[in-house]
C-alpha cells in the first residue's frame, strides 16, 4: 500500500512522484523515481528528508517530499 514520504520510514520503493511536470524531473535528476529504492535516513522538522539514493545522500524540501508515493521495501 502506498503512503507519502512524509510516513515512510527506512527503506522504501518508489512508487509514484508528483503531477507537476518539473517536480517529476527533479526528482529524476536526482534517482528519485517509480521503482528506485530509496533509504530515509533523517526527518526535519521543518518537513524535509534527508535520502539515500544510489550511494549517494540528498536533501530534499518538505515540497518535494510531499510529491513522492512510496511503500515500505522489504527485500
Amino acid at each position: 500500500m502506498s503512503q507519502g514520504l512524509d510516513e515512510a520510514t527506512g527503506m522504501v520503493l518508489v512508487t509514484g512522484v508528483g503531477a507537476d511536470p518539473a517536480v517529476r524531473r527533479r526528482l529524476a535528476e536526482l534517482g528519485v523515481r517509480p521503482g528506485a529504492r530509496i533509504r530515509v535516513m533523517h526527518r526535519s522538522a521543518g518537513g524535509g528528508r534527508v535520502l539515500a539514493v544510489d550511494g549517494a545522500r540528498i536533501a530534499i524540501d518538505a515540497h518535494l517530499a510531499a510529491s513522492i508515493e512510496a511503500e515500505p521495501d522489504h527485500e
